[in-house]
C-alpha cells in the first residue's frame, strides 16, 4: 500500500503537483520497506512532507525541469528491500541518513535514470549486498560512509557508467577487493579512510583505471605488494597516511606517471631515500612525510631532494620540534638499518610528539 498526504501551505502546492500526485503502486516489484514513513522532498527551495508504507515508487511521467532532493532522516528503518525505491523518473538526490538501515538488499534501488547521488551515511549498514546498486545510469555518488560496514560482497556495484566517486569511509572493512565493482568506468574518486584494511594485492585497482585519488589513510595497512598500483596512470593523489607501515621503498611508483600529491605520514618509517620518489618526481608537487621516525640524515637528503625539485614537502608535525631520530651508531648515513638500532623508547616517544592531527 502507498497512501500520501502532503503537509504544506499555498506556497508548496505546487511541489505536490510535480512530484506526490505522480506516485502509484506496482506492488509486485515491491517488498515493503517503510510504515507510515515520513518523506520530505525539496525543490527549487519549496519543500513538502508525506507519509509512505510499502515502496516509494513514481510515474513514468515526468518534467525535464524538475531537479528533487528526496530526504528520509531520522527514523527506524531496519533495511531497503527489493523495489524500496522504484520508477522515479524525476531528476533526483537521494537523502538516506540516520535511519538505523542495517541492510540493502538486491535492487532496493530499480528503475531510476535520472538518479544522480544516492547518500547512506549515518546508518547502521553491516554488509552490502551483491547488486544493491545495479543499473542505474546517471549516478555519479554513492556516499556509505560513517556505518559499520565490514563486509562488501563481489559485484555490488555493477553497470554505474557514470559514477565518479565512492565514499565508504569510516566503517570496519578489514580488506579491498575491486570486484566490488563491475562496468564502473568513469570511478575517480575511491574513499576508504578510516576502516581496518591490513594490506594491498598485487593490481589491487587494476580494473579501476580511470582512478585519479585513493584515500586509505587512517587504516591499519602493514603490507602494500609492490605491484599494488599498476596500470594506475591517471592517479593524482595517494593518501596512505595514519597505517603501521614500516617501509615503503619496494612499492613501484613508475606505473604512477601523473601523481602530483603523495602522502605517507604518521606511520612508522625509519629510513626512506629520495630515489623511491624519482619515479614521480616529474608531476610531483606536494610529498607528506611527518610523523614518521625517520632517520635525520633521511630527512636531510629528502629536504635537498624536494627543495631542487620544486617539491612541496612537509616533513615537521606543526608546532613541533621533534622530527627525526638519530640511530645509535652512523648517524650521519641515511641507509636502512635493523631496529635494534633504535632505541625502541625514542620511537615511541616520537609517535606521541608527533601524534596525527
Amino acid at each position: 500500500m502507498w497512501y500520501s498526504s502532503c503537509k504544506m501551505d499555498v506556497t508548496y502546492s505546487l511541489l505536490c503537483v510535480l512530484f506526490f500526485r505522480s506516485v502509484t503502486v506496482y506492488a509486485q516489484n515491491c517488498v515493503p520497506t517503510f510504515q507510515e514513513t515520513e518523506i520530505g522532498v525539496e525543490y527549487d527551495e519549496k519543500q513538502a512532507t508525506t507519509l509512505i508504507s510499502g515502496c516509494l515508487v513514481g510515474s513514468k511521467m515526468t518534467r525535464k525541469d524538475i531537479d528533487l532532493i528526496i530526504s528520509i532522516k531520522g527514523q527506524v528503518i531496519p533495511s531497503l528491500n527489493t523495489g524500496a525505491i522504484s520508477n522515479v523518473h524525476h531528476k533526483f538526490h537521494l537523502n538516506i541518513i540516520h535511519n538505523e538501515i542495517d541492510a540493502i538488499k538486491k535492487n532496493a534501488f530499480r528503475d531510476l535514470p535520472r538518479l544522480y547521488n544516492i547518500s547512506l551515511e549515518h546508518n547502521h549498514l553491516t554488509s552490502v549486498e551483491p547488486y544493491a546498486f545495479e543499473n542505474l545510469p546517471s549516478v555519479k555518488g554513492i556516499h556509505l560512509s560513517n556505518n559499520n560496514i565490514d563486509v562488501i560482497k563481489k559485484h555490488t556495484f555493477v553497470n554505474l557508467p557514470k559514477l565518479t566517486d565512492i565514499f565508504i569511509n569510516n566503517n570496519k572493512l578489514k580488506e579491498f577487493d575491486q570486484n566490488w565493482f563491475a562496468s564502473t568506468p568513469a570511478l575517480e574518486w575511491l574513499a576508504l579512510y578510516d576502516n581496518q584494511i591490513t594490506s594491498l594485492t598485487a593490481a589491487a585497482f587494476r580494473d579501476l583505471r580511470s582512478l585519479t585519488t585513493i584515500a586509505f589513510n587512517n587504516n591499519n595497512l602493514r603490507y602494500i605488494d609492490p605491484e599494488a598500483f599498476h596500470g594506475l596512470n591517471r592517479l593524482k593523489e595517494l593518501t596512505l597516511g595514519g597505517n603501521e607501515l614500516t617501509s615503503f621503498e619496494e612499492v613501484n611508483l613508475s606505473h604512477l606517471s601523473a601523481l602530483y600529491r603523495l602522502g605517507i605520514e604518521h606511520n612508522k618509517f625509519t629510513y626512506s631515500s629520495p630515489r623511491f620518489f624519482n619515479a614521480v618526481r616529474d608531476n610531483m608537487k606536494e610529498l607528506f612525510i611527518q610523523g614518521n621516525p625517520l632517520q635525520c640524515a633521511c630527512v636531510d637528503e629528502l629536504v635537498l631532494w624536494a627543495s631542487n625539485n620544486g617539491i612541496e614537502l612537509v616533513w615537521k608535525c606543526e608546532g613541533k620540534e621533534v622530527y627525526c631520530l638519530f640511530p645509535l651508531s652512523n648517524e650521519n648515513d641515511c641507509v636502512k638499518r635493523p631496529t635494534e638500532q633504535f632505541s625502541s623508547s625514542l620511537i615511541e616517544s616520537f609517535r606521541s610528539v608527533c601524534p596525527i592531527a
